[in-house]
């Protein structure tokens, strides 16, 4: 089932950072709110098919960063005679670091805002046989002290439903 995870990701990392993604949104933002304008700077979006630590991430360094990973994938075969159909629960962690606290904070909320409306706009199919049906969960932790600066995590959840007939080649 690792192909179902891998186009799981890959629709994931191309919804936020294709047309309409988190690039477009967070420039709107900074049209309205100019202090958002260094959260454009550079972000990257990196999809891991296994859990944090499995995987070296050295070439992951700079911030903001944002990490997608499969949470938990349940083949409940509600169709029958095909290989997967079922729902994917996918994990977003967003990280942001800084010298100050206030900027971390800025960048954090203004990429989880972009997340958030990329979200809400693209209910639907993403992909042939992957659907978002909406609604999600975001859980922000407390600033935290961590390498040269501050830093601040935060975690959003949402289920895509699938169906994959077992074609290796999308």
């Amino acid at each position: 089932m690792g192909y179902v995870l891998q186009r799981a990701i890959q629709s994931v990392v191309s919804l936020l950072t294709g047309p309409g993604g988190i690039g477009v949104q967070l420039e709107q933002l900074a049209d309205d709110q100019p202090a958002v304008a260094h959260a454009i700077a550079g972000f990257v979006v990196r999809g891991y098919p296994v859990k944090r630590g499995v995987v070296p991430d050295e070439d992951f360094t700079c911030d903001p960063r944002i990490r997608i990973q499969v949470e938990k994938l349940v083949n409940s075969q509600r169709v029958k005679f095909i290989p997967f159909s079922g729902h994917c629960s996918i994990l977003l962690t967003v990280e942001a670091a800084d010298d100050r606290q206030e900027l971390v904070a800025e960048q954090l909320n203004a990429i989880c805002d972009a997340i958030l409306l990329v979200l809400d706009n693209h209910v639907g199919q993403l992909a042939p046989g992957i659907c978002y049906g909406g609604g999600y969960e975001l859980s922000v932790a407390p600033m935290d002290r961590g390498g040269h600066g501050y830093q601040q995590v935060a975690q959003l959840r949402f289920q895509l439903a699938m169906e994959e007939g077992g074609t290796r080649a999308s």
